[in-house]
């Protein structure tokens, strides 16, 4: 009954046209009791959304689903993608109702843990590095590290600790995958990726430049730049919980690749973006996407190959929503440290060319169809038959989709011109083929089949079996020689482990607890140190062994010194260790 009070108690409190006009931004007219919004927050419809004030209760009859009203939870719900626990605790701040604990949860999730405890380790000491390299050679702004969830990721065992004393089973901990390899080792820098709920669904590492410049070429194959934790499902693209919140007027949200990216353009002011964290558009993005406010999107995706396959499967996915007008916005500007060299992603380009080019970039994009057109035309000779004609047959199984007669217009002239034909024949032979694309060949398909020709354009050989014969005997000496460094590195491990249960068996017979204790932390450096340069390892481990070999119990003096010596390998070399 404690949950039933509480939703009581809050919708009594609150003003269902008040909370309707301030999410939504418009202003309801009418007067007693029935109030009207201009538009449907929800279909976008006209004159349909209706507020009962007596019944505190809103209706659309133009929705579709059957989800037409509903209570100020339900809108609320419906407008940010929330559950019905996150909206009462929102509108119970709304109107100044304080929730007990059993309301809000005795134990928050643990992934909202994590984040909270990254975000506070930015004060640890040995975060400063981190948070330097963030700022100074990545150029991201401290507000916006401060004000999004960014973090620094301590020591493994220290936070789980922390994280057992505050009520997390193991199970808990190892569930929200922050036991993943490498994070809290080679990646210190976390994101926090969060849904539509607000909660952390999440984590992404991050190394620094140096750290993986140390590594390697085996650890740089296991350890890539950026890394998602183990069994990471992300609901949402990146940052669409904050953005949401702040739509601006003309309802335009810029869509970029990586996490990285979208922390740039927030650096610099704009703060309707979101991130894909990768070059793929998932098809559980449009659905978080249709819960928003916004109408224009503009693909600010990298401009190399990779880049622009990827701005070709989002415009083909996001088409299928009338909803949105779609734009593309280019990268086409050289590296001010090298003009023969194009710059290719967005936060390079604000670091290389500065963060007014970049927002004029974006206040400039072309329209979908346009630059469809115009990537199809640099890929294939428009002008052979057999090319344009997998060009046209693509173009025709969109053309139903392209509802702007202005931007159907663009596209027929661009088209005219790169094949040397008429408008008019070209949007028949177009209509013709998007006529027929149910029984015809698939979008997919056709696609494929005009991006194909670009292999025939550049006259690129296929591989025959001779060269593939040859690859493959290559992939396995690459693989063998993986497997004798890897069978090395355990050899070391095994030997550095059977020095240290010698030496500090000898230690305790004596009492020399101490001792012990820094000889352990100095050999699980070692171990460390093995991962990232066997050669100095095993250097190491015969001093040690030497040191062992040579004195007695009675020459504590050297024993000690050598232990002190060995334990300050983690102060001196942390980088190269947690790499």
């Amino acid at each position: 009954m404690k949950q039933v009070n509480a939703f009581e108690a809050v919708k009594r409190r609150a003003d269902i046209v008040r909370i309707t006009e301030k999410f939504t931004g418009l202003k309801a007219t009418g007067k007693g009791n029935h109030r009207q919004l201009p538009e449907c927050p929800f279909c976008k419809g006209h004159g349909c959304f209706s507020i009962s004030v007596n019944k505190q209760l809103f209706n659309c009859f133009q929705c579709p689903g059957g989800s037409s009203g509903g209570d100020v939870f339900t809108f609320l719900s419906r407008l940010k993608g929330y559950d019905l626990q996150s909206a009462l605790k929102e509108i119970a701040m709304e109107v100044g109702y304080t929730l007990s604990a059993w309301h809000q949860g005795t134990k928050p999730g643990i992934r909202d843990t994590i984040m909270d405890q990254a975000r506070a380790d930015w004060s640890l000491p040995e975060a400063k590095h981190f948070r330097e390299y963030l700022v100074s050679m990545r150029q991201l702004s401290e507000e916006v590290l401060r004000g999004h969830d960014v973090g620094y990721l301590r020591d493994r065992s220290d936070l789980i600790s922390d994280l057992k004393k505050k009520g997390y089973t193991y199970e808990e901990i190892k569930a929200s995958g922050i036991l993943t390899q490498g994070f809290g080792g080679l990646y210190r820098i976390i994101f926090g990726w969060r849904g539509l709920d607000g909660k952390v669904a999440g984590f992404v590492g991050a190394a620094t430049k140096g750290q993986l410049e140390k590594l390697l070429p085996s650890g740089k194959e296991r350890f890539p730049k950026y890394k998602k934790n183990v069994n990471f499902k992300a609901p949402t693209p990146y940052n669409l919980y904050y953005a949401k919140r702040r739509v601006p007027e003309n309802h335009t949200l810029v869509i970029v690749e990586g996490i990285v990216d979208c922390l740039h353009l927030l650096s610099i002011g704009i703060d309707h973006v979101i991130a894909l964290g990768g070059s793929a558009f998932k098809e559980e993005f449009t659905k978080a996407l249709q819960t928003t406010r916004f109408k224009r999107l503009i693909l600010f995706f990298d401009s190399d190959t990779a880049g622009s396959d990827c701005t070709e499967r989002t415009i083909h996915l996001l088409m299928k929503e009338s909803k949105y007008s779609l734009y593309v916005a280019q990268i086409a500007a050289a590296d001010p440290m090298d003009s023969s060299r194009i710059i290719k992603d967005p936060d390079e380009l604000i670091c290389r060319k500065g963060p007014e080019l970049t927002k004029t970039v974006i206040a400039s994009p072309v329209k979908a169809g346009p630059w469809m057109i115009g990537t199809l035309w640099n890929r294939t000779d428009m002008k052979n038959p057999l090319h344009r004609d997998n060009v046209l047959q693509h173009i025709g199984t969109l053309w139903p989709l392209f509802s702007d007669e202005v931007e159907r217009k663009e596209m027929l002239v661009l088209l005219s011109e790169a094949c040397g034909l008429p408008q008019e024949n070209l949007r028949k032979t177009i209509e013709r083929y998007g006529s027929r694309q149910e029984t015809d060949v698939p979008v997919e398909n056709a696609r494929n089949a005009a991006l194909g020709s670009r292999n025939e354009k550049d006259d690129e050989p296929s591989p025959t079996q001779e060269d593939k014969i040859h690859a493959m005997k290559i992939k396995l000496k690459e693989a063998a020689k993986k497997n004798r460094e890897i069978l090395r590195m355990n050899r070391l491990l095994v030997k550095a482990y059977a020095s240290l249960v010698c030496q500090a068996k000898g230690l305790s017979r004596a009492g020399l607890l101490w001792h012990v204790s820094r000889l352990v932390e100095g050999h699980t450096a070692l171990i460390k140190q093995i991962r990232h340069d066997p050669d100095k390892a095993q250097v190491l481990i015969k001093k040690v062994e030497t040191v062992f070999t040579a004195s007695g119990l009675k020459d504590l003096d050297r024993i000690r010194e050598e232990v002190d010596r060995l334990s300050k390998i983690v102060g001196e070399n942390r980088d190269a260790i947690n790499a």
